[in-house]
């Protein structure tokens, strides 16, 4: 993010001079009917270059504000993460993960929105290739679900 984008949203402000990388990935977005977030789980959290892209892309005027972002008809976020569900669930952190994704960057962006994390996919666990199969199962039959009617 530039010093520019920065202040940008800071201080709410539109802009004609928003970047040519961003103008294009906010098209893509008007452009569709849906969107998919698939990504590895970092400290609780998606990958930095991900939260960067909606820091410069859910831009002020776009994403919030007087925004020119259409409201999606389905979204969908698939993670995978190293602890088992339980560890996540008792810690809070699967809560906190969806609220970050689906109460903050989602929010009011999309009618429908589906979370669905891949749990024990570190390397170090044994059952993790024997997981393989059930879990992109898992993940064609919610996405199928999601996306039936979408373009």
């Amino acid at each position: 993010m530039t010093e520019e984008e920065y202040l940008r949203d800071a201080y709410y402000r539109t802009s004609s001079d928003v970047a040519e990388d961003i103008l294009a990935e906010q098209e893509k977005i008007n452009s569709s009917d849906a969107i998919v977030f698939m990504y590895p789980v970092f400290w609780s959290e998606a990958p930095a270059k991900l939260v960067g892209w909606f820091d410069r892309v859910w831009s002020y005027g776009f994403a919030y504000g007087e925004r020119t972002m259409k409201v999606l008809d389905k979204s969908l976020v698939l993670c995978s993460v190293g602890n088992p569900r339980e560890t996540l669930e008792r810690f809070g952190f699967l809560d906190s993960m969806k609220k970050v994704m689906l109460g903050d960057r989602l929010f009011g962006r999309a009618k429908e929105t589906e979370f669905i994390v891949f749990d024990s996919t570190s390397r170090e666990n044994e059952l993790r290739e024997k997981m393989w199969d059930k879990k992109l199962q898992k993940a064609y039959q919610k996405g199928r679900h999601c996306f039936r009617g979408s373009r």
